[in-house]
């Protein structure tokens, strides 16, 4: 494994990497994220049947090409409009799917619903490329993780159109990689934050896209040996980098310089509801 490479994964700890939420999954017990009980048992059954009733909504935020200005992709972040508490944000709702062990419920349907998404997009003449979520490592080490992905066949979009962005780990873990190994083998594309890895070298999972994460991408200076080594190692792979949390014209300029050609954040636009995608999918003044 080349000294670049593995720079270029150590240099992205754990506590920066983020999930479909857009806050740190790993959280250790008794932390200031951790909410009282009884909270947590009434957000968790009207989670539940928040999820149950289709009544959580995702929000989506462009990765854009830097050098053209076209759409690329989108991320999903979710949403949840409570009845009494009005929206709430990602960082509670994760906070509860951690702490009543929701996470296959919330993993199906969002996986399910970024699929009906790309479907209607297709439907309405925007054929987004790319629409990608991350998954809890809880659904993946299951026996039925392929149930995951059975919204493909109920809508029937392309699985090159779906990305699944990878739990910490899943390349060394083997159950995760089993099951990341399989939704791959069906066309399913795979993203990561982890770029050189022992499994990966051995050929055991392969990733379509690398994301270089906030705040690597905003100290990108400081990180330019590693942003370098992280594309070099998209390269050899044929996969794709996307630069996260982008928010100067400076910023895109600096990472493209250093070989990145597509990057996501506010220089483009918040998450936004599916219809508001439109507008947000030129460049900056165009």
């Amino acid at each position: 494994m080349p000294s670049a490479t593995r720079r270029a994964a150590a240099v992205i700890p754990a506590t920066m990497r983020t999930g479909i939420t857009g806050v740190t999954r790993e959280r250790s017990a008794g932390s200031p994220y951790s909410l009282p009980m009884a909270i947590v048992r009434l957000r968790s059954s009207d989670l539940k049947q928040a999820i149950a009733a289709g009544a959580l909504s995702l929000h989506y935020q462009p990765q854009v090409h830097i050098r053209t200005g076209k759409l690329a992709g989108v991320e999903a972040f979710v949403r949840w409009p409570h009845p009494v508490h009005g929206m709430i944000g990602p960082g509670e709702i994760i906070r509860v799917v951690e702490e009543a062990g929701l996470h296959v419920e919330f993993d199906r349907w969002v996986v399910g619903a970024i699929c009906r998404q790309a479907k209607i997009w297709r439907k309405d003449g925007m054929p987004v490329p790319i629409v990608a979520a991350n998954v809890w490592s809880e659904t993946l080490r299951r026996p039925d993780a392929l149930r995951l992905i059975d919204a493909l066949a109920d809508t029937g979009v392309d699985p090159k159109t779906i990305e699944i962005e990878c739990p910490r780990g899943s390349s060394v873990d083997p159950d995760l990689n089993r099951a990341l190994v399989k939704i791959h083998s069906l066309g399913v594309r795979l993203a990561s934050e982890e770029y050189a890895t022992p499994a990966r070298a051995r050929g055991q999972l392969t990733f379509d896209t690398f994301k270089i994460p906030f705040p690597i991408s905003r100290d990108h200076v400081a990180n330019a040996k590693a942003i370098g080594a992280v594309v070099a190692e998209a390269k050899l792979q044929g996969a794709r980098v996307v630069a996260d949390s982008v928010e100067s014209t400076d910023q895109e300029q600096a990472l493209a310089l250093l070989g990145v050609e597509i990057v996501q954040g506010y220089l483009y636009g918040p998450e936004v509801a599916p219809v508001e995608l439109r507008t947000l999918i030129t460049r900056p003044g165009a």
